[in-house]
Formats: C-alpha cells, structure tokens, sequence
C-alpha cells in the first residue's frame, strides 16, 4: 500500500498557519490544499474581510473607542492569519510598526524643543485672496449648538488618518511585498521628513492660531473635532493606555500627514491598482476638505504635505531602481578575455 504523501496529509489548519510559498519579490498567491478554489477562496475572503473590518471600525466609533495603529493591526493579523500567512505577517509587519510607534512617541518631543510656532495665516489669506478657508467653512456650516451630519463625516475622515494607510498597505502587502516594502519605506521617510521640520519649525493649527478670548468672535475657530466628540461621547470616549502616556504635538501642522498619508498611497496603487487609486484621490480630496473644516490644518498644510509625498517617492524609487541595477550588476557573469 502506498503511504500518503505529507501534502495530503497537510490539513487545512495547518495550512493556515504555515507561511505562504512566494517568489522572491512578489509572492502572491498561496498554495491552497488540494480541492481549494485559488480563485473562489481569495474573493470569499477579500468581502469577509471588508465586512470584518467595517463591523470593527463601526462598532468602535459607535462606543467611542479610538481607533488606533494597534487595533487595526490585530484585526489585520486575524485576516493574515485567515490566508495562511500569519508568520509571514508578523515577519514584514513588525520591523514596520516598531518604526511608526517610535515615531509616534518622538513626535510629542518635537513640542518640547522651545522653538516658537509659526503662524501661517497669513500665506493662507495670500493663497485664498485675504480669506481663511476654515472661517469660511465653519461661519456656512457650523453650529456649535448641534451636531451636524458633516460634523459626522468630517470626524470620520479625520479618525481614519491612521487606519487608513494601515489597511491600503495591508492589499499591497496581500498581492506583494516587494510593493508593500516600497510604500512603507516612503511613508516612513516622509514621517521622518515631517518629524524634523515639526522639530525645528513648528507651526501653530488654525483652532490654537484663533482661539476665543484672543481675536473677536467673527474670527474664532473652533476646534470642532473635540466639540464634536465631547457632544458624542463626553468623558466616556477612550484612548488606549498606549497614547494616553504620550505628549500629542498641537505644533504637528505644517506638513499635514493627514491629508499626506492617503495621497502617498494613491500614488503607489496607482500602477497596480487603478479603481482603488481612484478612490483614494477622491478620499484625499475628502480628508483635506475635512481637516480645513475642522480647523485642524490650513490648505497650506495639506499642498505641503504633497510635497512630501512626491519627495519621499521620489527617494525611494530611485533608491529601488539603483538597487535592482546594482543586484543586476552582480548576478550578471564577467565575460572571458580573448
């Protein structure tokens, strides 16, 4: 009698659990066990997971629960683990988010430096004509007595700064980490980018640039997102331990990783994934119009923070390519003299 072999014997538990078979740089699909759809599996998968993280993000915004980098990477982690490539998660994933919450907990010290915050109104009334977008936008559509439906949707826009990035890497990282490595590596670099300019040039938010009490009533802009939350949820909306320990930078304006996060990723899906590309520039254009609502950022902040976008991409692709030439280089045999 022929004994099985260890392939058939290979549950399908085990196969989750073990580490996807890739090539070297794009390492895509999983071997699936013998009778598993390659096809059918990764669509069920792909609308489970959605579902799955919008049933996660919805009920943590509904009980005013923070959603953070740590949460959406657990619920990431179960989906990785779902397509058998659990180990490999932790592998590519960790060296990233140890990197992201350095930067997270440096950048409270950037605010400790004693250099004084700029004030930027005034290349923003030069840009718009003597005009603040913020003052425009909230003196047509605030109402600090209610909360508003835009209130809503600007808060929403606002608290996905984090996941967002998160779950746009985790698609790349899904089809291939090669890709995934190159849009993490520019998304660190520009992090690091704005990390020194919030070092060594701080600049002033519009809601801490016209505070009431310090300008008159026509001029104040309020800080929405706080007004908006304490409406919502009061003392009862939670913060992790995690951040709760950490100084927030209120000078962490001038360049807006708000508005750069999402455009840095509609730049790497554009070459592979068009339709999602698409739907980030439109998520851009919604975030930047948010945080000007909100009083958050001036649009100075945001056009800036493309800069860094186009900055960092630029470094790190022609870091790529000069690597891929050197790799070439050496794999290549010398050719024998004559």
């Amino acid at each position: 009698m022929r004994c099985p072999s260890p392939r058939r014997l290979r549950s399908g538990r085990w196969w989750l659990s073990e580490p996807a078979k890739r090539s070297r740089d794009e390492g895509l699909e999983d071997e699936a066990p013998v009778g598993v759809s390659r096809v059918r599996r990764p669509r069920v998968i792909l609308v489970g997971s959605v579902l799955y993280l919008a049933l996660i993000f919805g009920v943590m915004l509904w009980r005013g629960i923070s959603i953070e980098p740590e949460w959406v990477v657990l619920a990431l982690l179960v989906i990785a683990i779902a397509l058998g490539r659990g180990r490999t998660f932790v592998a590519d994933w960790g060296p990233f988010l140890i990197l992201f919450f350095g930067y997270e907990a440096m950048r409270g010290f950037a605010s400790k430096t004693g250099f004084a915050p700029h004030d930027l109104s005034g290349v923003e009334r030069a840009v718009f004509g003597g005009t603040l977008p913020t003052l425009t936008l909230q003196h047509a559509f605030y109402s600090p007595e209610h909360v508003s439906p835009q209130d809503v949707v600007a808060m929403f826009f606002y608290f996905m700064h984090f996941p967002l990035p998160i779950v746009v890497g985790f698609v790349f990282w899904v089809r291939s980490r090669e890709h995934f490595r190159r849009f993490v590596g520019a998304l660190l670099l520009m992090a690091l980018l704005a990390f020194i300019t919030y070092l060594f040039w701080p600049s002033a938010p519009p809601w801490y640039q016209f505070k009431e009490g310090f300008v008159p009533d026509s001029s104040v802009v309020h800080k929405i997102l706080d007004e908006t939350v304490q409406k919502f949820w009061g003392a009862s909306y939670m913060v992790s331990p995690i951040y709760t320990h950490l100084n927030p930078n209120q000078f962490a304006a001038f360049p807006s990783l708000h508005a750069a996060f999402p455009a840095l990723a509609a730049v790497y899906a554009w070459s592979r994934y068009r339709a999602l590309a698409i739907g980030l520039i439109l998520w851009t254009a919604g975030v930047l119009l948010s945080i000007v609502y909100l009083g958050e950022h001036y649009v100075v902040d945001a056009l800036d923070g493309f800069a860094y976008v186009a900055v960092a991409t630029l470094i790190v692709e022609a870091f790529t390519r000069w690597r891929h030439r050197a790799r070439a280089g050496r794999s290549t045999p010398a050719t024998p003299s004559a």
